[in-house]
């Protein structure tokens, strides 16, 4: 799939994680204003990607392929969503 057909994000989490919220609060508004749909994720509910991911969350998923890690890499993002435009 090409990236500028994926209109979904997703975000690994895990529920009281601060760091995850704070990444949540980044991409919300910017999700929303280029009509993409955020999907949040509880690694913690899939043994798979707790395995993988464990404590290097949150990450943040276009399609398949991870688009950054924290701390959040602010260029990617905007290239990212400027691809969107």
């Amino acid at each position: 799939m090409r990236p500028a057909a994926i209109r979904e994000l997703t975000l690994l989490s895990r529920p009281g994680c601060h760091l995850c919220e704070a990444a949540l609060e980044l991409l919300e508004p910017r999700c929303r204003a280029y009509g993409v749909r955020l999907r949040v994720v509880d690694v913690d509910g899939d043994q798979a990607l707790r395995d993988r991911y464990g404590l290097r969350i949150p990450v943040v998923m276009a399609g398949d392929s991870e688009l950054c890690a924290w701390p959040l890499d602010e260029s990617q993002l905007a290239a990212w969503f400027g691809r969107r435009s």
